[in-house]
C-alpha cells in the first residue's frame, strides 16, 4: 500500500465519521422537537398551568417531588423497598403497592406517588400505567 492509498482511507473515515456525527446531531434535534425523545426534559410549567400534554406536566410533578418533605399514606411497610428498582419487585410485593394503592382515595394517588418518590421508594413498573390513569381520570 503507498501513502496515497493511506491517506485516501483516511480521509473516507474522517467525512464518514463527521457525516454520522451531524447525523446523529440532527435526530436528536428532531426528537426533541417533536417531543418523541423520552430523556429530554421539557420546559417547566407554572403551577396551576398545563401543557396540554397531561403525562408530561404529571412526571415533571412527580419529579419535583423529591425535594419536598415525604409525608405517609397508611404505607409505612413500604419504606423497606427504598432503593430498589421499579423492574425488582416479585408479584408479591407488586400486588402490595396495588393493595395501598387502591385502598386511597383516587384523589390521593398522585400525592401518594409524590410522597413515594420524595421516600426514594421506585414504584413497580408493573403499576406505573395504572396510576397514571387513576390520575387522568380526576381531571
Amino acid at each position: 500500500m503507498n501513502n496515497n492509498t493511506v491517506y485516501v482511507i483516511c480521509g473516507t473515515v474522517l467525512v464518514l465519521m463527521f457525516v454520522l456525527y451531524y447525523l446523529d446531531r440532527w435526530n436528536k434535534t428532531r426528537k426533541i422537537e417533536t417531543g418523541t425523545d423520552l430523556q429530554a426534559q421539557p420546559e417547566p410549567v407554572p403551577d396551576g398551568e398545563c401543557c396540554g400534554k397531561h403525562a408530561v406536566c404529571e412526571k415533571q410533578k412527580l419529579a419535583q417531588a423529591r425535594l419536598r418533605e415525604a409525608q405517609y399514606f397508611d404505607d409505612e411497610d413500604l419504606d423497606r423497598f427504598r432503593g430498589r428498582s421499579a423492574d425488582s419487585y416479585d408479584d408479591s410485593e407488586v400486588e402490595e403497592f396495588r393493595y395501598v394503592m387502591y385502598t386511597m382515595q383516587q384523589d390521593e394517588v398522585r400525592d401518594w406517588m409524590e410522597c413515594l418518590q420524595a421516600r426514594d421508594i421506585e414504584l413497580p413498573d408493573e403499576l406505573k400505567e395504572e396510576c397514571y390513569s387513576m390520575m387522568n381520570e380526576m381531571k
